[in-house]
């Protein structure tokens, strides 16, 4: 094809895009204001732990159809794997109660008649006709929040329930949306433990999701700039003709398009002029504490109760404790986070040293958009009032949470509409 498509954004919604359309024969140009790739699951050195670490701790499932598309399309399935089954360990760190949710590994939905009548694998004191009836109110959660649709009393609330949501939704059950986490249920529990079972990288998230693609876009031809912030886009008759950027300009020609692939909070500074473009506009902080052991750990994670953090993620020798809707640790110290979070975090892992060792906190102050029933009604859809620009983010219509397959299932979107649109 002899049009050229521009991606602004190199997160992995950028990427996806990008790799779809490059795969379909289409001149491809991807310009990130960064000077690395991978937006949130990016990966980078940390000097003082000398170590890499992923920018963010991030739950990806056996049953990510969209991100294990993505994975083989960049030559990359071999960075990741799942564990045997879905097994879910929790600690509660108030009296050191352990349990696990296991799902097993069957595949359909009657396999998990094996698991609801098994309460060794159930959560504590959750009942089969509860659970039952919590996945019931939760399918039929349209324009609900999860609190509504479940008992907040119940122990299985908190030992369960609560921490999924939190974990899955980046929102407290009272605010986030029921039908969301739904629809993560629906692609991945309700189909069997087979497709529950965590998807673990082998050498972190840059080196499974971010470097393939990079390296698969430059065989393509691709042409990739990092450290290229877009100042101001030119419109002309309902499209994009030129990007300007600080230090020059690009034309569009007939024919190019533009996806704008950046986050929710970066929208309407890209496309400013645009009229009519309703995004949502309240987010959301992840915060996550990246401690250096002195052995190396088995790759997995471990649900925490009764603690700041919801999970420890284990690689190597680093555990890294993830708090979600962290909104109100955003202005602590960092020696406060990580102090206050280590006896948790040895607790989990079965240190005894109380001593907190080397540490480094990452703040991410808007990760997600707040995934609550009213902005789900704010999240646009691909096209908009450009003939010639497509939207791609996690923040846009995917039916998905703010998730890595939602962002991947984003720049797939747009990508075909790109694809697909008479341009």
């Amino acid at each position: 094809m002899s049009k050229r498509v521009y991606v602004i954004g190199a997160g992995l919604a950028g990427l996806s895009a990008a790799v779809k359309l490059a795969r379909a024969g289409v001149r491809v140009t991807v310009i990130e204001a960064s000077p690395s790739a991978g937006g949130r699951c990016r990966s980078f050195t940390d000097e003082t732990l000398g170590v890499t670490l992923d920018n963010g701790a991030h739950l990806m499932l056996s049953g990510n159809a969209e991100i294990r598309a993505y994975v083989d399309a960049i030559g990359a399935t071999d960075k990741l794997f799942a564990t045997e089954c879905a097994r879910f360990e929790f600690l509660d760190v108030r009296d050191d109660r352990t349990w696990a949710v296991d799902l097993g590994s069957g595949r359909g939905p009657w396999s998990l008649l094996k698991w609801l009548f098994d309460a060794n694998r159930r959560p504590p004191n959750a009942g089969v006709l509860a659970l039952l009836c919590d996945i019931r109110a939760l399918k039929g959660g349209r324009g609900k929040t999860v609190a509504t649709c479940l008992d907040t009393s119940a122990a299985r609330f908190e030992t369960f329930w609560e921490p999924l949501c939190l974990g899955v939704l980046n929102a407290k059950p009272d605010e986030a949306a029921a039908e969301l986490l739904w629809a993560v249920l629906n692609e991945t529990v309700m189909r069997g433990g087979h497709f529950a079972r965590p998807l673990l990288t082998r050498n972190g998230l840059g080196a499974a999701l971010v470097d393939p693609a990079l390296a698969t876009l430059n065989t393509l031809g691709c042409d990739v700039r990092l450290g290229a912030r877009v100042k101001g886009l030119d419109l002309q008759n309902g499209r994009v003709v030129g990007l300007s950027f600080s230090q020059g300009a690009e034309v569009l020609r007939p024919g190019d398009a533009l996806v704008v692939a950046v986050p929710h909070f970066a929208i309407c500074e890209v496309l400013d002029g645009l009229d009519g473009l309703n995004v949502p506009q309240t987010s959301h902080a992840i915060l996550n504490v990246h401690y250096q052991l002195d052995r190396a750990m088995e790759t997995g994670l471990r649900g925490l109760v009764g603690s700041a953090a919801q999970w420890v993620f284990t690689r190597g020798t680093i555990a890294s404790a993830t708090i979600s809707a962290a909104d109100d640790w955003m202005d602590k110290d960092a020696i406060d986070i990580a102090s206050t979070l280590w006896p948790d975090v040895a607790k989990a892992l079965n240190i005894e040293s109380a001593e907190v060792p080397e540490f480094r906190v990452i703040k991410e102050r808007r990760a997600t958009f707040a995934q609550t029933p009213d902005a789900l009604s704010l999240r646009p859809g691909t096209r908009t009032a450009f003939n010639n620009v497509f939207l791609a983010g996690d923040w846009t219509q995917t039916d998905l949470p703010a998730t890595l397959e939602g962002a991947v299932k984003s720049g797939r979107l747009a990508a075909e509409a790109v694809l697909k649109g008479v341009l």
